[in-house]
């Protein structure tokens, strides 16, 4: 399952950052990441960062910086108002992307 199969999606209800969360949950010390993540959708996390890449961010915090580098080569931005308006990029696409990025950074030895 992608991050996008669960991004507004009645089952579960996630915004993007829960979405990408959710999906790497394995990352994260919290087992409630899901919940803690719903205030960091549409543009609420810190400096107007994309919810999915900030999730991704948190997942992998030594790797930040890469991550952030990498999504915005794919996407064009890493602000949620600039991928919106200006790229035209859906959600669903950035939650993907980023989780991509993250489990590619992951990877990486």
């Amino acid at each position: 399952m992608k991050p996008s199969q669960t991004f507004h999606n009645p089952q579960y209800g996630h915004n993007c950052a829960q979405a990408v969360a959710y999906h790497n949950i394995q990352l994260f010390d919290n087992p409630n990441v899901v919940t803690v993540y719903k205030a960091y959708g549409g543009g609420r996390a810190e400096g107007g960062v994309c919810g999915a890449l900030y999730a991704a961010m948190q997942a992998c915090p030594q790797k930040a910086e890469i991550i952030k580098a990498r999504f915005t080569e794919r996407v064009g931005d890493w602000r949620c108002k600039e991928i919106k308006q200006t790229m035209k990029t859906p959600c669903t696409d950035c939650c993907d992307i980023a989780d991509e990025v993250l489990n590619g950074v992951m990877s990486e030895k």
